[in-house]
């Protein structure tokens, strides 16, 4: 090295050494804070109804209920026989068949008192003219005569004989009275008259 001129240092590099071995995996660091839940996603459409099952087998049958109860039967009859029959007057009856229910009831001999009910009613009449006339007999009840189920008999000869029957049902919504009126032109003899009364069951 010569003396008075500038040192200059060589630098002499190695060359570079080959990867070291791979250290061991550190540990699992904590778990972070859960983040914010996402929007609810949009609902499918309907899936197609399915194919309807078999029907089950029929249960048990229950208990039968109480039978009902059958209303008390009410019929009665009454007749007349041999009676003088006056124009204008209640044609008198005997009692033949009594109701034991008490719905049809004979309060004197020219008045039958009826409970609210619906009826059959029966009736036929017989006279005896001595000369030309005309025979008139009406029922009352419902507080009315009812000429539409009254029977009437016209005669044209001396002796001659007339006779009517009549066969309806009264509805009876409140307690009444029932009566058969002769109206004839003139009176008759031998009257005779059979009355049928039937109570008939109504079902609710």
């Amino acid at each position: 090295m010569n003396q008075g001129q500038p040192m200059h240092w060589m630098l002499w590099c190695c060359p570079p050494s080959s990867a070291g071995v791979t250290g061991a995996t550190g540990p699992t660091g904590p778990q972070g804070i859960q983040g914010p839940t996402g929007a609810t996603g949009v609902t499918g459409p309907t899936g197609v109804t399915g194919a309807t099952g078999p029907t089950g087998p029929q249960g048990i049958q229950g208990p039968a209920g109480p039978a009902g109860s059958v209303p008390e039967s009410a019929f009665a009859s009454y007749y007349t026989y041999g009676a003088a029959l006056a124009g204008g007057s209640l044609i008198p009856l005997f009692p033949a068949v009594t109701d034991a229910s008490g719905a049809i009831v004979q309060t004197d001999s020219t008045h039958i008192a009826l409970q609210p009910g619906v009826y059959l009613v029966s009736y036929s009449v017989s006279a005896i003219f001595r000369s030309a006339n005309y025979m008139q007999v009406t029922p009352g009840y419902n507080g009315a005569p009812h000429l539409e189920n009254g029977v009437y008999f016209a005669t044209s000869a001396n002796g001659s004989s007339a006779a009517g029957s009549a066969h309806f049902i009264i509805e009876a919504p409140s307690a009444t009275v029932f009566t058969l009126t002769y109206s004839g032109s003139g009176s008759a003899s031998d009257g005779q008259v059979t009355l049928t009364f039937f109570r008939l069951r109504e079902t609710a």
